[in-house]
């Protein structure tokens, strides 16, 4: 009888699957899991809360592009402009903030325009000029980020055409 007494308990219960692994394992897979839930949480707390912080003067990093309305203008002579303009964020800037800005964009973007002439504009320099109106003019509507640093960085024509 010693014999089928050790070959039945040899073999496995019948609510038990050969297969799984003891209890104690899966306790420590759980507890193994839970830390890593709290590290990385821990992780992105930290990020958020420690966000960057920008000093006046201080360099901000590139964000996204913010493409503005194509607009035409009439000029102050009476020729048209068309512009695509785009504004470069800061990395710190959130576009779907300033999404609610842009018609004021656009306005700033018209009323620099609009006192230029075709002869005007013809030169390069004359249009980096007026980019960086258009320029202060946004950076006036978006604001800083920390009281310090801009949100909008620089300005690009991505058409333009003078008729």
């Amino acid at each position: 009888m010693s014999t089928t007494a050790a070959a039945l308990k040899s073999q496995p219960k019948a609510d038990e699957d050969p297969q799984d692994p003891p209890k104690k394992s899966k306790k420590k897979l759980f507890i193994i899991i839970a830390v890593l839930v709290l590290l990385i949480g821990g992780y992105e707390a930290k990020a958020i809360l420690l966000a960057p912080h920008y000093k006046p003067g201080q360099k901000v990093p590139m964000g996204k592009i913010l493409p503005l309305d194509q607009l035409t203008v009439n000029m102050s002579d009476g020729h048209l402009v068309q512009a695509s303009i785009s504004l470069q964020l800061s990395s710190v800037a959130a576009p779907s903030t300033m999404s609610s800005d842009l018609p004021r964009f656009d306005d700033a973007a018209i009323g620099v325009l609009s006192t230029q002439t075709y002869q005007g504009l013809l030169p390069a320099a004359a249009r980096e000029h007026v980019k960086q109106e258009i320029l202060q003019d946004c950076q006036k509507i978006a604001g800083t980020v920390d009281g310090a640093a801009q949100q909008v960085t620089a300005i690009y024509f991505t058409g333009f055409v003078l008729q």
